[in-house]
């Protein structure tokens, strides 16, 4: 057999994994929306709402989408990784897609990281540059619902006291987060962490070797290491990362106000609702379902319970889910579909002779 013949024979073989992976993306966001009763609902209720409002929603969403685009392209450049911002924006899309779709949102960084790594961007620093990313927005995050608590506890202690509790141990979590992430720029941290998956590569020996765990792990720890002394000298970067994610977050707290307008209320002020939706999503974030899926509705019904007064509190949970979880998963899955389309015409093979 000619060496042509050899090569053609093997490429035969070659298992396409990128359309399976096309296949599998599509077939998942049908049975989303086949066992999501919710979401075959929500058309006929978007349409009887005001249309102003609905599209303002849409709007500020996209904006959210610009500002992660936006402060990923900061920290990678900061780093002096080349990247547009249109990239910026895809990678920041796929990272929510993911994070919505696993639980606690565990998939959003390794695949952003997967992402980067098809661009020879290393995986350690690709690593170090989401997680800073994540420390970012978590330090928005926690500041604007600390502040939303202070704002709203007296109305929430006259009208709703019980929700308090969750609030609480919502901002102890998601500020122990900061902390924990944080601490991973710590080389000491980062060493025991490392060691530790050494350890439980090495109950599975056979794999350990076959996947070259140990040596991938120390090519991680170095690049995520060369992050950390980069970091030392620009943490300009990441103060502008905090403050751009405080916008960004409460343009993504601002999606229920619109909603709220949208069904005719206007007896509370953006800032109270936006200060509420904070809270919820303090509450909930850390839940271990997609999305939050199921701790979001009921945590709506709760928090939100003395805004939708007329008998659609059911409806508003409907397509407030729709615009702010519904519709990204959407836009997700047609990103990642079409990426992926895109980059396997691109690296196909050739079949000249």
């Amino acid at each position: 057999m000619t060496k042509h013949a050899d090569t053609q024979l093997k490429r035969k073989k070659k298992i396409p994994w990128g359309m399976i992976y096309i296949a599998a993306t599509i077939i998942a966001v049908v049975l989303f929306g086949v066992f999501n009763r919710e979401f075959g609902n929500v058309f006929y209720t978007i349409t009887h709402l005001n249309p102003g409002f609905l599209g303002m929603a849409v709007i500020i969403t996209v904006v959210f989408f610009f500002f992660e685009g936006g402060i990923i392209l900061l920290l990678m450049r900061s780093q002096n990784i080349p990247m547009r911002m249109g990239a910026g924006m895809k990678i920041g899309l796929i990272g929510i897609y993911y994070s919505y779709i696993t639980p606690s949102s565990t998939g959003g960084q390794p695949m952003q990281a997967a992402y980067l790594r098809r661009d020879n961007v290393p995986v350690g620093l690709s690593t170090a540059v989401l997680i800073m990313k994540f420390f970012c927005y978590q330090c928005a995050f926690v500041f604007c619902s600390v502040l939303s608590f202070a704002f709203m506890y007296g109305k929430i202690a006259r009208e709703n006291p019980k929700i308090i509790p969750f609030i609480v141990v919502g901002l102890i979590i998601n500020g122990g987060s900061i902390l924990f992430f944080g601490s991973m720029f710590c080389r000491p941290v980062l060493g025991a962490v490392c060691r530790f998956v050494k350890w439980l590569a090495g109950r599975f020996r056979r794999l350990s070797e076959r996947f070259r765990v140990v040596e991938v792990i120390d090519k991680f720890q170095a690049d995520f290491d060369s992050y950390t002394d980069d970091f030392k000298e620009k943490k300009k970067a990441v103060i502008w990362g905090i403050l751009l994610s405080v916008p960004q977050f409460i343009l993504q707290m601002s999606v229920l106000y619109f909603v709220f307008r949208s069904f005719g209320y206007h007896q509370s002020g953006y800032m109270e609702i936006v200060a509420m939706q904070s809270l919820l999503q303090s509450s909930v974030s850390f839940m271990p379902m997609p999305g939050a899926s199921g701790a979001q509705e009921i945590g709506f019904s709760n928090f939100l319970r003395n805004y939708f007064v007329n008998n659609d509190l059911y409806a508003a949970v409907m397509v407030w889910r729709f615009f702010t979880y519904y519709l990204v998963v959407i836009a997700g899955a047609l990103l990642v579909v079409a990426d992926q389309f895109l980059y396997s015409r691109k690296n196909a093979p050739s079949t000249k002779t």
